[in-house]
């Protein structure tokens, strides 16, 4: 289960588990590896990532079976970074319209969808 949030704000509940924000991009997809061959049950906060400018095509398919084991949140600001078999996993994403209260969609639609 994958939730976005695309705007920052203080994520310190979210960093009650494992926090991976402040592991570099090179090494995400081996401490993932890790935390799956190693937990059974966490949640797992990655931080901000644009992961099609960020990551390796292969670092995001290795990095993709966290979001199946664990609930996972991550920030992402450019929804169009995300790889669409990313998108397939979002469970949730929290987004922001202007001068308002943050609000989430979760209409059941995948993110292709364009609203």
């Amino acid at each position: 289960m994958l939730t976005v949030y695309t705007y920052p704000k203080d994520f310190s509940e979210l960093r009650v588990d494992i926090d991976l924000s402040m592991t570099p991009t090179s090494e995400l997809a081996e401490q993932c590896e890790i935390l799956m061959s190693h937990r059974t049950d966490c949640r797992v906060f990655l931080g901000y990532l644009e992961p099609g400018w960020m990551l390796d095509p292969k670092h995001e398919a290795r990095i993709r079976g966290l979001f199946r084991q664990f609930q996972t949140t991550l920030v992402c600001f450019h929804l169009k970074s995300l790889p669409f078999s990313w998108k397939n996993e979002i469970d949730i994403i929290h987004f922001k319209k202007r001068n308002a209260e943050s609000q989430t969609f979760d209409d059941g639609c995948t993110l292709q969808s364009e609203h």
